[in-house]
This record gives C-alpha cells, structure tokens and sequence, in this order.
C-alpha cells in the first residue's frame, strides 16, 4: 500500500486552549468553551413555497465562552483572579478577551493567532466546598464582532480547503 498520500494531521489538546482577558491568561484555569451560533431568518416567496423547501439566511452570529478555574488568594498582576473578573463584571462594560493555542511551554496563549473580540462578563459563579479547592466560573457574551487573528487555532498558514 502506497503511504505517500497520507497526510499527518494534529489534534489541539484541550489544556492548550487558552482564555485571555485583556492579555493575560486566566489563572489557574481548568477549563474552556467557546459556543458560536448563528441566528437565521426564514424566508417565504412564491418561488420558494411551490417546492416546499424553506430558504433560510443569517440574521446575526453570537459567541459565549464559558470557562472554569481555581481560586487564587493570592494572585499577582499577570494572573487575572476571581477578584478581577468580578471587578470587570461590575463595570458593565465590554472587556477584550481572546482564545487561542497555548504560547509553547507559557501559561499564556499565542498573540499571533486565534480569536478575539469584545466581549460582556455575563455570568460569574463561585463554589466552595468543603474539603475541596475553590472554583469559579464565568461565562462571556461578544458585544461586536469576534475577528480571527492570523492563522486562528491552526499551526501552520496552510488551512484545509485552499
């Protein structure tokens, strides 16, 4: 069998998904979700109800980040806490965040790729248990547009379709 057009493909490890807020990582996170929808419309012509087939067309496209950590009680100026979130949250204003493929052995993501936007903290959840490590979670809504940086999640300037 001829292995000459096989082709080596990565698979993104979940621990190198990175959520920034501002440009810093979020501290001691232990997880990450982005969710992108597209709202759509429906529309009914003449043409279109003869066949019985709906036409369909995008109305508008929302993202939500959800993302779960640990605690710091002592976190410094490069490690946003649960403090800082919640300080962003009560502002009630967009905050810049971003998610991309980890920096190599950094704590923090790439500059030169992934995802980023203007986003609302939406949700901020803190739980504590006993006999257990504090987490939080918080959940962000795009407020704009979320605009791809360079190559986006992929590791290399070639993308599947070109």
């Amino acid at each position: 069998m001829d292995n000459t057009n096989e082709t080596n493909h990565s698979v993104l490890d979940g621990t190198d998904l990175i959520l920034s807020v501002g440009t810093k990582a979020l501290g001691f996170s232990t997880g990450c979700k982005v969710s992108t929808s597209v709202e759509t419309g429906e529309r009914v012509t003449k043409e279109a109800s003869s066949g019985k087939w709906k036409e369909k067309y995008v109305k508008s496209f929302s993202e939500e980040i959800s993302a779960e950590g640990m605690v710091l009680t002592d976190g410094d100026t490069d490690t946003p806490t649960y403090d800082e979130l919640k300080d962003m949250q009560l502002k009630g204003e967009p905050i810049e965040a971003a998610y991309a493929i980890r920096d190599g052995d950094k704590r923090t993501g790439k500059t030169d790729g992934g995802y980023k936007g203007r986003y609302i903290i939406t949700s901020l959840e803190l739980d504590g248990q006993a006999g257990d490590d504090s987490k939080y979670s918080v959940k962000l809504e795009n407020s704009g547009p979320v605009r791809k940086v360079g190559t986006g999640l992929n590791t290399t300037t070639e993308t599947a379709g070109q």
